[in-house]
């Protein structure tokens, strides 16, 4: 339609300008046809093709329109009004609107594609038009400036006009370096070129003496009107603000251009040479002089550019490299990125997206290498990752006449112009190594097959094929060892693989042996695969396997020290008989059953002794229960029997038949050791209780037996609140050492013939914040119990000792002793023995002034460790008293053999001395002892005068009680000492 449109638009303009020729009269009627049929071709064009940037056609169709009311005026003002005035009206419209709006149409036309934004392409221009403006000063506007016939105005109008010529060839020549090839192009600078010419001419006709309507000057525009519409009207118009992709080649005719433009200052003075005088030597300096400083910035930006392709080379480079090293496309895809980003200018927003085809498809060939596209006329999901930018390069990956992918870079256009060479490039080496990682997958996945198929014949699980009937048309060779040699192939799978039985997933088969193996089985449905045309089974012979669960199960459930069950079966047994107590007559009962002592015997005698100890009980424990009962060990020295019993009565018989076996010794590791065992005891009968209920209140009931020092104890409510305060304890336990709650009261040991005090004894007590101030008594035990004995321990010898350097400072002239007690596990720490030799040596006190207080049970056995230790501490000075004296394993033999300084007698033997002459016979005996040993004695518990004076008349040196004063906060020493002995206080 444009085309048809074209040509005959192309047609009424040549007759039209053949009229106007030949009917000179009837010009102006000619013109106005002619203007008119541009003006309507012109917005045709442009409504029609609609190009990418549409306002400088409107501008140049504005300034076409804007030169026929010039010419318009012009006529009128010369035929019609006869007047001659210059400048005039015509001037005032041709270069107040003709000039601008086509010099701005066709600036922005030349601007409207990024090549054209390029410097180097701007000094060109400018290099150009440097050389057509000496040629417009020398033949135009000198002679304007010079005319002594023109006034001011005049000769600014006369120079105006050559002037805006310049511009319109400067904005030409860029167009015509910018823009690529069309005949869009060639008519808009035809008609531009027209207008050039008969602006020259109209200038030349002003000069020489006037200008009419009809003369050759018109044919110029009569061209510049026709070419400009047919510009418009032809296709290719579109093309002119439309992204595009440059050539090398299109630099060719740029440089001959050039070439001609740097010869005309040296032209032209050549010129005036010849002809006589050189009128315009200034000029034609200063032209030279724009010339050589254009073609110096000419050079300095392809300096530049040669900078800029060696940093995109470098960049290549690098990515060439790393390419090189991937193994997979979508690390391709990072490296195609990461390049893309290197090779645009700093900062540049933009987005890559490479696109690898699943199969290879044929490359067409006939298309671009490469090429700018919109973003919104790309395929939905591509446009989507592209979003927020309105031009895409394309860069197909083609090799060998196939296509495998594509690369997509989107950015703005001048970006996309720098990155085209170096894109093209970037896109060869992905394609490459894209199809070498292709061909190495294909290799890879032949060599796999052949691999697998390997494994299929050698693999030892067995592989079936099942028909669509359910026979066996494949069998690998590891079906022999399972089925046996023959016969495998057409057997219906059924008769060869047995259901799953209830509750198991597994299937069964029988060997060719008559042994039975059990199978997991997985199916795969291949009847679609052409092929396999089957279902394709997997066996794996889990017969070995589930042998060896079977026995871990057993074992999980067995103490391996003594072979009775463990804690686990001992759980599910109990859970078992609660859960049947209901519907079953009688009672079941849950007896826990712990050794008394049986860390004691461990720590001295050894492990090896305490494991003995451990069988021995059970297998008595087992003996002594019933047939039907079931014993476990529970874990350590905790034992649990279940029995079913008639009643109550039943279960208490056999808690204290156990405690009445148990008071025979054991011989074990060839000594006779007591291993007295503790029972708490919870029974079904009242409220039913399920299993974890009936082991808690069992366990209740062992905690309080302990607690009261009962052998057996059976659950009763009231036990509850006992068990949830000491657990509250072992509960708050550790927080309280954190806090600091712990404070230390000190029981004054005194002189008994004198009453002076010797020193102190430090107890410890609790400050609990809800409980108030808990006894030792309550949480000594569970302190050893939780582990935390050492560390509360450490925290008593450390205030103890700075209690004690406080007292001695108060009460120079007396040498005050403290007693700190020392548990088992806290003695046999590492690195006890430096702990306390550091506290003494921190606050400077004495090592004489320190006894340690140990227990009798700390003493038995040959531990070498042990002794080491106290005559280590004897030997730095510090004292050593056996606490609690005649009340655990006592043993006087023991006494000749270890480094203690102090025996002090248990207040059980001083509550009876005044009442018993047998207990007073046995004090004495012990003090005699002690005296014989060269060893202290020191009676705890004294609370009457009778047993002070009857502990001097035996010899006895030191005794503290509630005589002498109850145990006291530091505070309260001062006052203390002061009431009891006036002369001692000092403050």
């Amino acid at each position: 339609m444009t085309r048809r449109m074209a040509w005959a638009y192309a047609l009424g303009a040549l007759m039209l300008a053949v009229c106007y020729v030949l009917m000179p009269a009837a010009g102006l009627v000619w013109f106005a046809g002619i203007v008119g049929g541009t003006i309507a071709a012109m917005a045709y064009g442009i409504r029609v093709h609609r190009p990418r940037r549409r306002s400088p056609w409107w501008l140049w169709a504005a300034g076409t329109f804007a030169l026929s009311v010039g010419t318009c005026t012009g006529v009128m003002q010369t035929d019609v009004l006869h007047s001659t005035a210059f400048p005039s009206v015509t001037d005032a419209v041709g270069l107040g609107a003709t000039f601008p709006l086509l010099l701005l149409g066709l600036l922005r036309l030349s601007r409207s594609g990024a090549a054209a934004r390029d410097w180097a392409t701007v000094i060109d221009s400018l290099i150009f038009t440097a050389g057509a403006g000496l040629l417009a000063w020398v033949f135009l506007i000198d002679p304007s400036l010079s005319d002594p016939d023109l006034n001011t105005a005049q000769k600014a109008v006369s120079v105006a006009y050559p002037l805006c010529d310049v511009l319109l060839l400067a904005i030409m020549a860029h167009l015509v370096l910018a823009a690529r090839r069309s005949w869009s192009v060639a008519l808009l600078l035809t008609s531009a070129a027209a207008l050039l010419f008969s602006d020259v001419m109209y200038s030349l006709h002003r000069l020489n003496g006037g200008w009419a309507l009809g003369s050759f000057t018109d044919v110029g525009w009569i061209i510049f009107y026709a070419a400009g519409g047919l510009a418009m009207l032809h296709p290719s118009m579109v093309l002119l603000t439309e992204p595009r992709v440059v050539g090398s080649t299109e630099l060719k005719p740029r440089r001959a251009a050039l070439g001609i433009a740097s010869l005309v200052a040296p032209g032209l003075l050549f010129a005036e040479a010849l002809s006589g005088p050189v009128r315009n030597g200034l000029v034609i300096a200063v032209g030279s002089a724009t010339l050589v400083a254009l073609s110096l910035s000419r050079v300095w930006l392809a300096a530049r550019s040669v900078g800029r392709t060696l940093i995109r080379e470098r960049e290549l480079r690098r990515a060439c490299e790393a390419l090189l090293s991937v193994a997979e496309v979508p690390e391709v895809d990072a490296v195609v990125r990461g390049a893309v980003s290197a090779l645009l200018r700093a900062g540049t927003a933009h987005r890559a997206v490479l696109q690898v085809h699943a199969r290879r498809m044929p490359d067409p060939g006939a298309g671009p290498a490469m090429e700018m596209r919109y973003v919104t006329q790309l395929p939905a999901g591509l446009a989507a990752e592209l979003v927020g930018f309105e031009l895409a390069l394309h860069c197909p990956l083609s090799i060998g006449g196939a296509r495998i992918g594509e690369l997509w870079v989107a950015a703005e256009e001048r970006a996309l112009v720098e990155l085209q060479e170096s894109a093209r490039v970037l896109a060869g080496q992905a394609t490459s190594m894209i199809d070498h990682i292709t061909l190495n997958r294909e290799i890879t996945k032949r060599n796999s097959e052949a691999y697998f198929r390997t494994l299929v014949l050698n693999a030892t699980d067995v592989i079936l094929i099942v028909g669509t009937d359910g026979a066996v048309t494949y069998a690998s060779p590891s079906a022999r060892q399972v089925f046996g040699a023959t016969g495998i192939v057409g057997r219906p799978v059924a008769e060869l693989i047995g259901p799953a039985g209830e509750g198991n997933s597994l299937h069964l088969a029988t060997r060719a042996d008559g042994s039975i193996a059990e199978l997991e089985v997985t199916v795969r449905d291949l009847t679609g695969e052409p092929t396999v045309a089957g279902h394709v089974l997997t066996l794996h012979d889990v017969t070995e396997r589930r042998r060896l669960e079977r026995e871990l199960l057993e074992r999980a459930y067995l103490d391996p020290l003594t072979g009775l069950g463990n804690r686990l079966r001992f759980q599910d047994s109990v859970q078992s008989a609660a859960a049947g107590a209901g519907t079953a007559p009688g009672t079941t009962a849950v007896l826990l059953v712990d050794i008394d002592g049986f860390r004691t015997v461990n720590d001295t005698m050894g492990q090896d002794v305490g494991d003995e100890l451990l069988r021995a009980f059970g297998s008595r424990l087992v003996e002594v229960c019933p047939a039907e009962a079931t014993v476990a060990r529970l874990g350590a020295d905790e034992f649990g029997v279940l029995v079913a019993a008639d009643g109550v009565d039943d279960a208490e018989k056999l808690a204290r038949r156990i405690v009445e076996e148990f008071r025979s010794p054991f011989v074990v590791g060839g000594s006779v050791v007591t291993a007295q065992p503790t029972i708490g005891m919870a029974t079904t009968a009242g409220d039913p209780a399920d299993g974890p209920q009936l082991l808690g209140e069992a366990d209740v009931a062992l905690d309080s037996a302990k607690r009261d020092g009962e052998r057996w104890r059976r659950y009763e409510a009231a036990m509850h609140a006992g068990t949830v305060r000491r657990m509250r304890l072992r509960t708050d336990l550790d927080q309280a050492l954190a806090d600091d709650a712990f404070v230390l009261h000190y029981q004054p040991i005194v002189d008994l013939a004198t009453g002076r005090p010797h020193g102190f004894e430090a107890l410890v007590r609790w400050q609990h914040p809800q409980l108030g101030l808990v006894p030792p008594l309550e949480f000594i035990e569970v302190a050893e119990e939780c582990g935390l004995i050492v560390e509360l321990g450490d925290w008593v010898m450390h205030h103890a000792i700075a209690a004690a350097v406080r007292f001695r400072r108060l009460y120079p002239g007396e040498s005050l002793t403290m007693s700190v007690n020392v548990s088992v596990r806290q003695f046999r720490s590492p690195g006890f023995v430096q702990r306390v030799l550091t506290e003494l040596a921190q606050v400077d006190l004495p090592a004489d002034a320190l006894y340690i207080e140990i227990t009798e049970s700390l003493l038995l056995g040959e531990d070498e460790h042990i002794h080491s230790d106290l005559a280590t501490l004897r030997g730095a000075g510090v004292r050593v008293s056996i606490d609690d004296f005649g009340t655990g394993y006592s043993s006087l033999s023991y006494l000749h053999r270890v480094a203690v300084d102090t025996l002090k007698l248990d207040k059980s033997f001083v509550d009876t001395i005044s009442t018993s002459q047998r207990q007073h016979d046995l004090v004495s005996g012990i003090v005699q002892l002690a005296g014989t040993l060269d060893l202290k004695v020191v009676a705890e518990g004294i609370e009457t005068d009778a047993h002070r004076r009857l502990l001097v008349g035996i010899g006895c040196e030191y005794g503290q009680g509630y005589l002498f004063a109850r145990p006291l906060p530091e505070a309260d020493m001062p006052a203390w000492l002061e009431a009891v002995y006036p002369p001692l206080a000092q403050i």
